[in-house]
């Protein structure tokens, strides 16, 4: 059953896509360049949804540039010429609707995320709820939680499992989840704690553990267009395709979860 924030969005979708017309040349390409802002879990996946579209819409230009979502987040504070976020986690986007600066009629889930525990291969063999019995010498790396959703949600995870006081001064900050992930590859931690969307296909990792229990955070990637973008009715556009079935598809072989 739809809900009203769904009918609401729906609607919207159906507005811009009948405006779409006035926002293209004669010839039927698209005049102006969307920019997304996207989060670095985003980057195994945004290309193909990119490519989706732009066969579906011959003309249509799209860029995007990656971060923590935090980061992205001070980026349109800014005044980048962003024009929608796709984001790793709700606050930093509303936020910007709070601010103003995201519409907020805009503002939908596309997919959830889950975190994994992975390390080097042929390393510990380590769980969630081992963590703290890693020697001290060891380091496990996390995403920064003041900037980075993975971080939020691997503090989150480690505080309602008892073990982030435990943790401290073993514990090593990545400026996004990408980096979170390079700490693992190059064996310079004993455990790293990213996205399952991360840790797929990658051959110099092993996943220990998945963060499946009643203490895992739901990780949601939610999406929103910014008001002042010079490319906001086509970015409008971009992100109600990620709700199709096609996208969705994208999503799900790229490891990610329903909306």
């Amino acid at each position: 059953m739809l809900t009203m924030a769904s009918n609401r969005f729906l609607m919207l979708v159906f507005g811009v896509l009948l405006g779409l017309a006035g926002c293209v040349n004669k010839g039927g390409a698209a005049e102006t360049e969307v920019m997304l802002a996207a989060a670095a879990s985003l980057r195994n996946v945004l290309p193909a949804l990119t490519s989706a579209y732009q066969r579906q819409h011959p003309g249509a230009k799209i860029a995007a540039t990656y971060g923590s979502s935090g980061d992205l987040r001070k980026q349109v504070e800014g005044g980048a010429p962003i024009d929608a976020v796709l984001f790793a986690a709700a606050k930093p986007l509303d936020d910007l609707i709070g601010s103003g600066r995201v519409d907020p009629a805009t503002r939908h889930v596309i997919a959830t995320n889950q975190l994994v525990l992975i390390g080097p291969k042929g390393g510990h063999s380590l769980t969630f709820a081992t963590l703290d019995q890693v020697p001290s010498s060891e380091r496990i790396a996390i995403g920064d939680p003041g900037s980075v959703p993975a971080g939020q949600y691997a503090r989150e995870a480690l505080q309602k499992l008892g073990k982030w006081e435990a943790l401290q001064g073993r514990l090593v900050f990545g400026g996004d989840v990408a980096a979170v992930l390079a700490y693992a590859r190059r064996g310079e931690v004993a455990a790293a704690i990213v996205y399952r969307t991360d840790a797929r296909g990658v051959p110099e990792i092993e996943t220990f553990d998945a963060a499946a229990g009643p203490w895992a955070p739901r990780a949601e990637v939610v999406v929103g267009v910014v008001k002042e973008g010079r490319a906001a009715p086509q970015a409008a556009a971009f992100l109600a395709f990620l709700t199709t079935p096609e996208a969705q598809r994208l999503l799900n072989e790229a490891a990610f979860g329903p909306p």
